[in-house]
């Protein structure tokens, strides 16, 4: 594959590089295009609109390449599973290469792959599709003898934290070098994206939840080249048009959200694995709506769009249930599905509209055969409980942590204090507790109240004086420890006065104070996954 490559740079090739039109797609492509050319190849980036041309290269593209006389097309972030694509390669004699990071389906198709997920593979697997063309560059750099690509590496760490690629190992690696990078020397898009990106922390937040939404939304609900031309842009004068239309689309996007969000909800049957779909629904938000449907009804769930007699679907899941295992069954099971790939938690398909009712009712029996209580339950693990208010200088040695997302959250502490001043806004309470520690929460809290918290820290800086501030993952009045609850049960079995609370969730439980109990599970009290705390307030 790297030989390959090097050969069409050393040639001054054309080649055409095929990416996702999501962030990680842009990204990769954007550094596949750009370090071929710098080699000498002349390279050309195309992004397929999801929504005009669904995922991936299609045999349509390599004929297009052929007419247009390339030499070579290479895929970013997609191929893994083109088989008519490169049947279609071989059959008009055009090389096809492939990078990808996705999970093969049982074949494979017969060009060279880069893959960290092909079977026997040894290697890392978990990069993000960016990550893989950025270490393909690498090897190409070596056999050319030219400098590696290391000027793309904050286009490495903004896809591998937007596209939720575990932030373990040689990722966590090469997403904290690209951090510093981009902190260093900030990409002129980027700037644009964050008005000009003045005081803002670059952090694994500000990569997930500003920038990776604004650069999603030209995929899903627009021209995905207009993301490659922001990251492209060589002055913050020349991103800047792009970046407001960026951001035009993305609050369309969010309209679109909201109102898809709330036809799937209503239209929600209580099944174990809800497939939803309609054909009046862009494509390219149906993944959102499904992670919304997902928290909403704690299962996992499907959104697709009809597309004539294909209906198209992106499916979100919750704690251990693993969609790609679920849809290889499916696909053992019933042979209905036409398409399908992702990860454990993310995944689409694509299916036979007359196969809608077959495949629902497959994967709504996998789901309840599958599932389990705890499943349902929102997880906040607690790294430490605050004692004091920390210095400036302790938190400020967290950051050595960054960027955080997927397999490295930020550092989550328990405090439990009484709010003695609230302020608030639109949406937002900030609370200073007795302890003088001040954090922001869009729940509801009053002075007074004496509360349990879960919190992230940051220094915040104005006017030169650093302030602690925090924002709250979870704000309870309420804690219900279950070591408590299994005391109480005990008192209330011999008769003794116990907690409302208690009484409510063995009530929920369907438990009885006298007679025989069968085992239950405590995530099975919607009180419990409110309220309750696996570990002991005394140990948190």
């Amino acid at each position: 594959m790297a030989r390959r490559l090097a050969r069409a740079a050393a040639k001054r090739e054309k080649v055409l590089v095929v990416g996702d039109s999501d962030c990680d797609g842009v990204c990769g492509t954007l550094i596949m295009t750009r370090f071929l050319t710098r080699c000498g190849a002349n390279a050309r980036p195309y992004i397929p609109a999801r929504q005009d041309e669904g995922y991936g290269i299609q045999p349509s593209h390599v004929r297009r390449a052929v007419d247009n006389e390339f030499d070579l097309i290479v895929t970013v972030d997609n191929g893994i599973s083109a088989f008519q694509a490169a049947e279609t390669a071989r059959a008009l004699g055009i090389d096809l290469v492939v990078t990808d990071h996705h999970e093969p389906q049982g074949k494979l198709p017969d060009v060279p792959i880069v893959d960290p997920k092909l079977p026997g593979s040894v290697c890392y697997r978990e990069y993000s599709g960016t990550g893989i063309a950025y270490l393909t560059c690498w090897a190409v750099a070596r056999i050319l003898g030219v400098p590696a690509p290391e000027e793309y590496l904050d286009l490495v760490a903004l896809a591998t934290v937007v596209d939720v690629c575990p932030l373990t190992g040689e990722n966590f690696s090469l997403a904290r070098r690209g951090l510093l990078q981009m902190r260093a020397n900030l990409r002129p898009g980027l700037q644009a994206l964050l008005n000009g990106g003045k005081g803002l922390p670059i952090t694994g937040r500000t990569l997930s939840w500003i920038l990776g939404p604004l650069i999603n939304s030209a995929g899903r609900y627009g021209n995905p080249l207009l993301a490659y031309r922001l990251l492209s842009a060589r002055t913050v004068e020349e991103a800047e048009p792009l970046a407001r239309e960026l951001k035009r689309i993305n609050a369309e996007r969010k309209n679109m959200v909201e109102a898809v969000s709330k036809e799937c909800l209503a239209r929600c049957d209580g099944s174990a694995f809800p497939l939803i779909a309609s054909p009046d629904w862009p494509e390219g938000v149906i993944g959102i709506a499904a992670g919304r449907l997902v928290e909403a009804v704690l299962r996992p769930a499907a959104v697709g769009v009809i597309c004539g007699k294909i209906v198209r679907f992106s499916a979100r899941s919750i704690g251990e249930f693993n969609l790609t295992a679920a849809l290889e069954e499916c696909q053992s099971r019933t042979k209905a599905l036409k398409a399908f790939g992702g990860h454990k938690l993310a995944a689409g398909f694509s299916i036979d509209y007359a196969n809608l009712h077959l495949v629902r009712d497959t994967l709504n029996d996998i789901a309840r055969s599958q599932l389990q209580p705890e499943d349902r339950a929102r997880w906040i693990e607690i790294d430490a409980r605050l004692e004091a208010v920390p210095t400036p200088a302790e938190v400020e040695r967290l950051d050595f942590l960054e960027p955080h997302g997927n397999e490295n959250p930020e550092p989550t502490f328990y405090v439990h204090d009484r709010a003695v001043n609230v302020r608030s806004g639109a949406g937002w309470f900030l609370v200073r507790l007795n302890s003088g520690l001040k954090f922001f929460t869009s729940q509801p809290v009053e002075a007074g109240e004496r509360i349990h918290t879960a919190i992230s820290l940051a220094v915040d800086v104005y006017d030169g004086h650093k302030e602690i501030i925090g924002h709250a993952v979870d704000v309870r009045t309420f804690l219900c420890a279950r070591d408590s609850l299994m005391r109480q049960y005990m008192l209330w079995r011999r008769g003794k006065d116990i907690s409302e609370w208690a009484e409510r969730i063995f009530s929920e439980l369907g438990l009885e104070r006298t007679g025989f109990n069968a085992k239950t599970s405590l995530f099975l009290s919607p009180t419990f996954l409110r309220f309750g705390a696996v570990r002991s307030g005394q140990d948190l």
